[in-house]
């Protein structure tokens, strides 16, 4: 068994990376950064994959974005995507998996650590992209968190 776990780490990936694409088709416009289906998608990785393979889903991901593929919300792609405004959410997924993958594998997978785990990666993924407002668009610290963080973590709690 220990021969093959890299084989399905990669073919957990590529799998879960295109639920991932198929989810960021789910878009609601909500000001300059749009509500996504992306979230969700990053939530089942995290919770249902190991650190491993849900970094390299959300890494195949990003790589098929980059190479042209229209993956990313609103069928976007490319460098522009990546470095731009919204990029900094869209890397902000390898910590939200990272944090997520790691507490739900040293905790029984109930309800609350479900949760609690998701709740703070979700939180670590606002934070990376409100940073990245700051940097990218030249924002300040009020500015970025009432546009790229207030709006969403009200969303989290409807």
């Amino acid at each position: 068994m220990t021969q093959n776990k890299p084989l399905l780490n990669w073919v957990l990936a590529s799998q879960f990376a295109a639920i991932l694409v198929i989810f960021s088709k789910l878009t609601i416009p909500l000001g300059p950064i749009p509500l996504t289906g992306q979230t969700l998608a990053v939530g089942l990785i995290a919770s249902l994959l190991t650190p491993v393979a849900g970094n390299l889903a959300i890494l195949l991901y990003l790589l098929l974005g980059l190479i042209g593929l229209p993956v990313f919300a609103g069928s976007a792609t490319s460098f522009a995507v990546i470095f731009g405004p919204t990029g900094g959410y869209l890397w902000g997924f390898i910590a939200y998996v990272s944090f997520t993958s790691w507490w739900l594998q040293r905790r029984r997978k109930s309800p609350l650590n479900l949760t609690v785990a998701n709740f703070i990666g979700a939180m670590l993924q606002l934070a990376m992209g409100s940073v990245w407002l700051i940097i990218s668009n030249h924002l300040s610290v009020s500015t970025a968190f009432l546009t790229g963080f207030y709006p969403f973590f009200t969303a989290c709690n409807l």
